[in-house]
């Protein structure tokens, strides 16, 4: 079911109830009663010949993603011109992460192993980069002498 439809159900006061436990951590199923559906102009839309009413499937951190989601709609030029710039320079540098350190695949099964792959990537990163801006300043201290 869209999220229009599930407006709709709100708009005419229906109660959508969880059901079942969250799928793979992150979806949450709601359940609407057969009733509810059965005069429904829009159960064409929502409801599967093979149900009696509909179903709808939201993300656990919903109502975040909608505020995350209208916060970024009130951006105005300034604002969208630093993300574009941020955003440009982050996947720059994960896609290094990826391609030269390794972390498009991770060397341990665990989640705090691969913790200390993504830390010791960027601290790879890091002392590369710091290097480098070393070796330019002994460069430009000695040109000056």
């Amino acid at each position: 079911m869209l999220i229009n439809e599930a407006r709709h159900a709100l708009k005419q006061r229906k109660i959508l109830r969880p059901k079942g436990k969250l799928q793979r951590g992150a979806f949450q199923y709601f359940h609407a009663r057969a009733s509810d559906c059965h005069d429904c102009p829009l159960r064409a839309q929502c409801v599967c010949p093979s149900r009696h009413a509909c179903v709808v499937v939201f993300d656990v951190n919903h109502p975040s993603l909608l505020r995350a989601q209208r916060k970024r709609l009130a951006w105005g030029k300034h604002e969208n011109c630093l993300y574009e710039r941020h955003r440009w320079h982050v996947e720059g540098v994960h896609g290094e992460a990826k391609t030269w350190y390794g972390l498009s695949r991770m060397s341990q099964r665990s989640l705090d192993n691969m913790r200390i792959q993504a830390f010791l990537t960027a601290a790879a990163i890091n002392l590369k980069r710091l290097a480098t801006v070393f070796i330019l300043l002994i460069v430009y201290v000695f040109a000056r002498f």
